[in-house]
């Protein structure tokens, strides 16, 4: 790549915080409805369950339109495409508080999905422009932590101040939060241009691209598998013996265990990347299959879902510095895409292939299912050996 297309720096320290901020953001505002159906479904006269089709649309959208929004967009200026999203943010939860019928609510949702999807097609590629390769890993560490706050305290403050002051006014302030990073995103992130004519690869050459083909299934596969249980999390655990008052620290306990996960992806994923990703998912598979032996012990099922969220970042890690890698010269932002395209795809296939199964086995199945699902992933890494999941980073 010709050095007027990056501006790469050994640790660019601002812009690697406020891409965290935007991740923390991005993922915030995907997520923030699930802590606030009761008070959104009165107001939007609604039942719980449609209101809840809003996170799996939003997911959906990402899965459809991540990569052609993606391979659209390539030749735009980084910087103007990375805040351009920061504002479709700002949109659509200004939308979506001003919303006063579900169909409004569906509109502000279905285009937030897609600023969601344009979001994470770039993001990844404007990173690896802008960072030394020895220090891509640790970088998508740090920008990744977002995510992981996002989860932890993101969300349960956001379902807080809308508890408190109602919940058009979490989206309000989620808004205000892209409008900040915006003005914050043009004066601080380089001005990159997009990619060129020689870099003008379609989707399909660049998923035909055998390392990147093996990143891409292995994704979809293994989030197929995750969420298809943990969709479903809080009634198998209900399930397993867990009362109600409960819930909330397992689940805390999940997301402390995935802020583990990174850390310790962090620290093989620049120089011994394919032992963390085999590490991931032998432990993911192996949690899984702790569930669903021990399905009816709760201490079993509160280890296996901290194993779980430890594995299950590491793995979300190692997966997208796996693409970046894996991508043909000039094509980062594509395999990206391709990448963000299939993890959603993953999250909601999983939601509706796991609501199959407890329909038809009920929730005990949930786990044994996800587990065969995710092992197939994990041979896809075992097999990867040459191609996506390389035993070091070529310098």
């Amino acid at each position: 790549m010709s050095a007027d297309r990056t501006t790469r720096t050994p640790w660019p320290v601002a812009a690697l915080v406020l891409f965290t901020a935007a991740t923390f953001l991005s993922v915030t505002t995907e997520m923030l409805p699930t802590g606030l159906l009761s008070s959104m479904s009165r107001d939007l006269h609604s039942s719980e369950a449609r209101v809840g089709i809003l996170v799996t649309g939003y997911a959906l959208m990402v899965a459809l339109f991540a990569a052609p929004l993606g391979r659209t967009t390539a030749r735009v200026r980084r910087r103007t495409l990375f805040t351009g999203a920061l504002a479709g943010y700002a949109a659509s939860n200004i939308l979506m508080a001003v919303a006063t019928v579900y169909p409004v609510a569906a509109v502000a949702r279905l285009a937030g999905g897609l600023t969601h999807g344009l979001f994470w097609a770039m993001l990844a590629g404007y990173i690896a422009r802008m960072v030394d390769p020895a220090r891509l890993g640790r970088a998508m560490t740090l920008v990744f932590t977002g995510g992981t706050l996002a989860i932890l305290l993101g969300v349960p403050a956001g379902t807080a101040l809308g508890i408190a002051l109602g919940w058009r006014t979490a989206f309000v302030a989620l808004a205000g939060v892209s409008l900040l990073l915006v003005l914050l995103g043009w004066r601080i992130l380089p001005d990159l241009p997009g990619a060129d004519a020689a870099d003008d690869l379609s989707l399909l050459q660049v998923l035909r691209t055998p390392a990147v083909t093996v990143v891409v299934i292995t994704t979809a596969v293994t989030m197929l598998g995750f969420f298809s249980f943990f969709t479903y999390i809080s009634p198998f655990l209900l399930h397993a013996g867990v009362n109600e008052q409960g819930l909330s620290p397992v689940l805390l306990g999940y997301g402390v265990a995935g802020a583990i996960g990174l850390f310790l992806a962090g620290l093989l994923i620049d120089k011994r990347p394919r032992v963390g990703m085999l590490g991931g998912s032998v432990v993911l598979t192996g949690a899984l299959v702790l569930l669903a032996v021990g399905r009816g012990s709760v201490a079993l099922a509160v280890v296996g879902c901290c194993l779980a969220g430890m594995a299950l970042n590491s793995l979300a890690l190692g997966v997208q510095a796996a693409t970046l890698r894996a991508a043909p010269p000039g094509a980062t932002d594509t395999a990206s895409a391709l990448n963000a395209s299939a993890f959603n795809l993953g999250i909601g296939g999983g939601a509706l292939f796991g609501g199959l199964v407890l329909d038809s086995f009920g929730v005990g199945a949930l786990p044994l299912v996800a587990g065969v699902l995710v092992g197939i992933g994990l041979v896809g890494v075992a097999a990867g050996r040459r191609t996506g999941f390389p035993a070091t980073v070529p310098l």
